[in-house]
């Protein structure tokens, strides 16, 4: 089963209503419009497309992870090998994903310490309300986790490295490292 099936099947219609409306039906014409500019289409999404404006508010702060519609861009760069509808002058200025997957590796390797009873409650597999401040601190650690560890990637080995980049390294990672602890449970159509 697919986990909020309704929702995500509206998400479906609404980028093809979306598309019809305003790109003649293509999605390419989207991409044209941002210019080659990772920035310009990620805005382009989360402002055409209400399914992809993943937004939190935290104690009265605006808190923007707009993960799908980093995702699409960081896709599209790696479908095209960089080059075409994927070639963006800006990807650096991506963050990482905030999902479930990454800040489980996070945890594994130690980058990430939970706070012992959200610890618990994740080993439990209880799922976090979306949009809830546990939630919305693993989400914005992981970011910020990243993007420190794509730092020091770069100043260690003098490679440029995207936090986009660092991110699939370590979801990849995480799908061969058997015996990890719970991911955070958070039923959501923004992972």
């Amino acid at each position: 089963m697919i986990p909020l099936f309704e929702q995500r099947l509206e998400n479906v219609h609404e980028v093809g209503r979306v598309l019809l409306e305003h790109y003649d039906g293509q999605f390419a014409n989207a991409v044209e419009q941002a210019d080659h500019s990772a920035v310009r289409l990620v805005l382009l999404l989360v402002q055409q497309f209400p399914s992809f404006r993943d937004v939190a508010s935290y104690r009265g702060h605006e808190v923007r992870f707009f993960k799908r519609a980093q995702i699409c861009v960081a896709d599209l760069h790696g479908s095209f090998g960089g080059k075409g509808y994927g070639s963006f002058t800006d990807l650096d200025q991506l963050t990482a994903f905030a999902d479930y997957k990454v800040p489980q590796v996070l945890r594994h390797f130690g980058v990430l310490e939970y706070h012992p009873s959200l610890a618990t409650r994740i080993n439990k597999q209880e799922l976090l309300a979306p949009g809830s401040e546990e939630e919305i601190e693993l989400r914005a650690a992981t970011i910020w986790a990243c993007e420190l560890l794509r730092r020091e990637i770069v100043y260690i080995t003098d490679n440029t490295m995207t936090a986009a980049e660092v991110d699939s390294h370590l979801w990849h990672i995480g799908q061969n490292i058997p015996e990890m602890k719970p991911y955070h449970r958070t039923r959501t159509i923004y992972y």
